[in-house]
């Protein structure tokens, strides 16, 4: 049993490995949890910032709206000048407690002192500028009572906006483009395929030079093989590293990316959380068995390097130019749709995170599963493939 275990399996060659990369795993690990908080938190301030908060605060801004229009009305019918600049620093109120009962009894609305000033306090509250609603409202007031000298036509404040944008050469429908983003997506997508990335392949390319040409190249493969270890038993030991490894990494910063999200949105998302770095895992040992195998072919660590190294590098740039062409960065005017193609010429364009972000919801998309199984298939090819060409290839020992 020992013998044939021997043959399958080297427990001291698997244990070298642990304590030559214990401290770069621990390393890589810290950062990948730094940069999962980090992004998790940035992209929970976005989502409040353009989200729920606005959300909440628009109806309470048109209330205050509706109260400078009271102003407005009684100031043309009475010949007054009652402002929200005069309002906010006066301390007698009683002009305006009168102002309002009167517009009270000709709209049928209640308008009252109070609660204006529990509008603005909310509003002050929540950061909303009382100075540029005042300024907004004088538009649309002015603009709705004036008709184009030359057309006759209303004017109107939208109308205004598009000339503006159309005078300085801004495409009005970029505008729209913009506020229909989603940041939240964008933000994901940058980590998940791009910066999320770069730490574990720094770790992939490293470790897979190490394990195996590494050796071969310094001449420590020798005393292996003097030892009743076999060639099988050393790449399939390598490759078992190279397979738990990730997993048991990925598996911490996807624990810990549960957890941020349980305490910043209350919500810990796990089915959704659990997928993507399912298939982050998955696509790493697409990439980590190209390595491997470069690992086993070449006898040279420099070869190696160029191999696998000199993919993943263009894996990654290949990805981070085609995060350019993605939908949101086109909106943002910052993209250039032709990039797009770059996401066709890596591996990790393969890793379909918006497809995968539609788990649990109303309308999954299950075009990931192929994606993910031809990663899945390229790991299975290349970690055999390097296996049998070390087995059968020469040595220089």
């Amino acid at each position: 049993m020992k013998k044939g275990s021997n043959v399958l399996f080297s427990m001291p060659l698997m244990k070298q490995n642990i304590k030559s990369n214990w401290v770069l795993t621990v390393v890589i690990v810290i950062v990948m949890i730094l940069m999962s908080t980090v992004i998790n938190y940035a992209t929970s301030i976005m989502s409040d910032s353009e989200g729920t908060v606005s959300e909440e605060v628009q109806e309470v801004k048109e209330d205050f709206y509706s109260y400078l229009f009271a102003m407005a009305a009684f100031n043309s019918a009475s010949g007054a000048q009652l402002s929200y600049e005069n309002f906010r620093d006066t301390t007698d109120k009683t002009v305006y407690d009168s102002a309002f009962q009167m517009v009270s009894m000709q709209a049928e609305e209640n308008f009252t002192v109070e609660e204006l000033e529990d509008i603005v306090h909310t509003l002050e509250a929540e950061g909303v500028s009382l100075d540029n609603c005042v300024q907004q409202f004088e538009y649309i007031y002015a603009l709705q009572q004036s008709k184009g000298c030359f057309s006759g036509n209303d004017l109107t404040l939208e109308e205004m906006m598009q000339i503006m944008l159309d005078s300085m050469g801004v495409p009005s429908d970029l505008i729209e483009s913009m506020s229909e983003m989603d940041t939240g997506s964008m933000i994901n997508q940058m980590y998940y395929t791009v910066t999320g990335l770069l730490p574990i392949l720094l770790y992939i390319v490293i470790v897979a030079n190490g394990l195996i040409v590494n050796q071969v190249d310094h001449g420590s493969m020798a005393y292996v093989l003097s030892t009743p270890t076999k060639r099988l038993a050393i790449v399939i030991t390598q490759a078992v590293f190279m397979i738990i490894t990730p997993l048991l990494m990925l598996g911490i910063v996807c624990a810990s990316r549960i957890l941020s999200n349980h305490i910043i949105y209350g919500d810990a998302e796990v089915l959704k959380t659990v997928m993507l770095y399912l298939g982050m895992y998955i696509l790493i040992e697409s990439i980590a068995g190209i390595c491997y195998m470069g690992s086993c072919i070449f006898n040279y660590s420099r070869k190696a390097t160029a191999f696998g190294g000199g993919l993943t590098v263009w894996f990654f740039l290949a990805s981070l130019l085609g995060m350019f062409g993605t939908k949101d960065l086109v909106n943002m005017g910052v993209g250039v749709e032709e990039l797009g193609v770059f996401n066709q010429l890596t591996l990790i364009g393969l890793y379909d995170i918006n497809a995968i972000g539609t788990i649990a919801t109303d309308e999954p998309d299950d075009s990931f599963v192929w994606k993910l199984a031809v990663l899945g298939v390229i790991a299975l090819v290349t970690y055999v493939t390097g296996a049998v060409r070390f087995q059968k290839k020469d040595l220089p020992l």
